[in-house]
């Protein structure tokens, strides 16, 4: 057998995921220290576990401590909402959430009768051990700002995606803790799909934010603005030396630009100052044939918002 085959499997005395070399007879559980042998590996964590009530406890403090990591350790992602890297980042968020959350799941599933107190203290702990960390590195402009849409974009969508019994109620758990505690920034409940899917929609291309601005006015999609953007990007931009190369990269950032401005606390001031600033003065270039004058205030206000949300 080679020395390069693994055998993956949960710990059945504490429920944790492992992967360990299958030339090894026998191997202790890197989490709680259990000697276990491959025919005591379990093929899957969920319900698979019975966990006495001091076991639990301990499997929750442990779970609690390791949460904040989920976050720490992934910094500068909220950068990453792009086409091209977004799937690539929620997939690293989601490989180091995935055990963490399930064992706290497993442990507060396991205390019945304390689900929603539990649920709020690891929320609690997670915002605690937050602020210390802002606190500390002071220096860090906007850390809480940052680590938040680390939490909007991947850590909330990476535990909604597991489904796991306790999923839902520690995120808006979550939520409203931050809203307690930092009510002029709330951040919005988002999820993995309708993120991800907003890249694969091809469709949109330059019209992305346009689109959004006349959901948020309550505009049906053929309205006349987005009829005469998209005759615009299809017609004039589309012929230009450089314009499939910006519908190009508008489809990469816009999406990510939308999802930013959509988990915030001021969305609605921020799509009612895009229309004034820029799509309603992009309209009137349109409706009056000034199609390189309209190229240029787009191509300003994309670069505007990506620095603003994405930089």
């Amino acid at each position: 057998m080679s020395e390069q085959e693994f055998l993956s499997g949960f710990c059945p005395k504490c429920g944790e995921s492992l992967k360990v070399p299958a030339k090894l007879s026998q191997f202790s559980c890197m989490y709680c220290g259990a000697r276990l042998t491959a025919d005591e590996l379990l093929d899957k964590p969920a319900g698979s576990v019975s966990l006495a009530p001091e076991e639990a406890v301990l499997r929750f403090d442990a779970a609690k401590k390791r949460l904040p990591g989920c976050v720490q350790s992934f910094r500068g992602y909220q950068k990453k909402i792009t086409k091209g890297e977004f799937e690539a980042a929620f997939s690293d968020v989601y490989a180091m959430t995935e055990p963490v959350f399930r064992s706290l799941d497993e442990a507060v599933c396991a205390m019945p009768d304390e689900t929603g107190a539990r649920l709020l203290e690891s929320a609690n702990a997670f915002l605690d051990e937050l602020e210390l960390d802002w606190a500390a590195n002071r220096n860090r402009n906007g850390a809480r700002d940052d680590d938040k849409m680390v939490i909007a974009i991947f850590l909330v969508p990476a535990i909604r995606k597991l489904e796991l019994p306790t999923s839902e109620a520690f995120c808006k758990a979550l939520q409203a803790e931050w809203v307690r505690r930092y009510p002029k920034t709330p951040f919005y409940l988002g999820d993995y799909e309708a993120i991800s899917t907003g890249f694969r929609k091809k469709l949109f291309g330059l019209c992305f934010i346009t689109t959004a601005v006349c959901e948020e006015l309550g505009k049906p999609d053929d309205c006349e603005e987005l009829t005469a953007f998209r005759a615009f990007r299809d017609g004039y931009l589309r012929a230009c030396p450089d314009g499939e190369d910006l519908i190009r990269e508008y489809y990469d950032i816009a999406p990510g630009i939308v999802t930013c401005i959509n988990l915030a606390s001021d969305r609605h001031e921020t799509y009612r100052e895009i229309r004034d600033t820029w799509l309603a003065p992009c309209y009137d270039d349109l409706q009056n044939g000034r199609m390189a004058d309209c190229k240029e205030r787009y191509t300003q206000m994309v670069r505007t918002l990506e620095s603003r949300f994405l930089s």
